[in-house]
C-alpha cells in the first residue's frame, strides 16, 4: 500500500476540537480518558480513547495542550454526543468545556520540503509540535511527511500564504488514503461504542496509558491487556471496487459469518478503495468479504499479528 502523494494541504473541516480549561482540567480528563494527561504539552500530541463504562469506545481523540488548555480533536459527526458524555462527569468540578468553532482552523498537508528556506521549522518526531507566528504544527506520520497546523483563522491564513505557495489543494480522499496508509482509525455515529481500544490498535498507538489510574472504562481495558493475547484487531486492507461502505458493515468469511467490522475506508481510484477493519485475528487467513466484495489484507499487518 504506497500513494505518492505531496506538496498537498486541505481544510479540515470534518474535524472538531474540543477546548477543556480550568484548575481543575487535567484531574478531570485523567479519569476519562485512556491516556495519561501529564504527557500531553504543548510540544507534544498524544492519542487517546473515550470509553463508556464497557470500555467500548465512545471517541478517538487526538489530544495536544494550547495556553491553558487540552484541546481535543474528534470527528465532527460525534462532536455533539462527546460534548454531552463529558459534561455529564463534570459535577463540580472547576472545568469549562466548549466547542471552538470557525475562529479556530485547521489543516492537513503533505510534504516537508522549502520550509526550512522561510524560517518554519517542521516538528521531526511522531506527534511532536513545533510552533511558528501562533500556529501549532504536528507531525501526524511515523514514516511519511503528514501534518496538521492550527490556529487562530488570521494566524493560520498567514501561515498558508507564506507556506504553501506552491502547493496545491487535496480532495478528502487522498487526505484519508494517507490516514489509513498511517492505520489511524476513527470513531463514527454508526460505530461508537462497538470496539475496545485495543481492537483498533490503539494500545500499540501508545494511546493506552496501563500505569495512570481509573478512568471509565479501565477495568474492561486493563483486563484485556492482563490477561492474555488480544483476540481482535485493526488491519489495513482494500477492495477492488469503489462500492459504497460505512463504518460499521460487516466482515463476513467463507461460511457468512460475521467475523469484523468496517472502522474506516476511502476511495483510491476508481477500481479500488482502501479500508480499515476490525477483524477477529484467527480468521486472517480466511477468505473474507465485505458487500460481496473481496478483502486483501496488507501483509505486514497479517504478519504483525501471526
Amino acid at each position: 500500500m504506497s500513494l505518492n502523494i505531496e506538496n498537498k494541504f486541505i481544510v479540515l473541516k470534518k474535524t472538531s476540537t474540543i477546548e477543556v480549561q480550568g484548575d481543575e482540567r487535567i484531574h478531570f480528563l485523567q479519569g476519562q480518558l485512556t491516556q495519561d494527561i501529564c504527557l500531553i504539552t504543548k510540544d507534544q500530541a498524544q492519542y487517546a480513547g473515550f470509553c463508556n463504562p464497557k470500555g467500548r469506545l465512545l471517541a478517538f481523540m487526538l489530544c495536544y495542550a494550547r495556553n491553558d488548555a487540552i484541546h481535543i480533536q474528534i470527528d465532527t459527526s460525534i462532536e455533539e454526543s462527546i460534548l454531552k458524555r463529558l459534561k455529564m462527569y463534570l459535577l463540580r468540578s472547576k472545568v469549562s468545556i466548549n466547542l471552538l468553532l470557525n475562529a479556530f482552523i485547521k489543516i492537513g498537508f503533505i510534504s516537508s520540503k522549502g520550509f526550512e528556506n522561510k524560517g518554519i521549522k517542521l516538528p521531526k518526531k511522531y506527534l511532536e509540535i513545533t510552533t511558528f507566528d501562533n500556529v501549532m504544527i504536528i507531525r501526524l506520520s511515523q514514516n511519511h511527511d503528514r501534518y496538521q497546523i492550527m490556529g487562530e483563522a488570521k494566524a493560520v491564513d498567514s501561515f498558508i500564504a507564506l507556506a504553501f505557495s506552491d502547493f496545491e489543494l487535496m480532495d478528502e480522499d487522498e487526505w484519508n488514503n494517507k490516514i489509513i496508509l498511517d492505520g489511524i482509525p476513527e470513531i463514527y455515529p454508526s460505530t461508537q461504542e462497538t470496539f475496545i481500544p485495543q481492537s483498533l490498535n490503539i494500545d500499540l498507538m501508545e494511546g493506552i496509558n496501563f500505569k495512570k489510574g481509573c478512568y471509565t472504562g479501565q477495568e474492561i481495558v486493563a483486563r484485556t491487556h492482563y490477561l492474555g493475547k488480544v483476540k481482535r484487531r485493526m488491519y489495513r486492507a482494500f477492495i477492488e471496487s469503489q462500492v459504497s461502505l460505512v463504518p460499521g458493515d460487516v466482515i463476513t468469511n467463507e461460511s457468512n459469518e460475521e467475523i469484523g467490522q468496517l472502522v474506516r475506508s476511502s476511495k483510491e481510484t476508481n477500481v479500488k478503495t482502501n479500508l480499515l477493519i476490525e477483524l477477529r485475528v484467527d480468521q486472517m487467513n480466511e477468505t473474507l468479504n465485505i458487500k460481496n466484495y473481496l478483502i486483501t489484507l496488507c501483509p505486514e499487518d497479517k504478519k504483525r499479528f501471526s
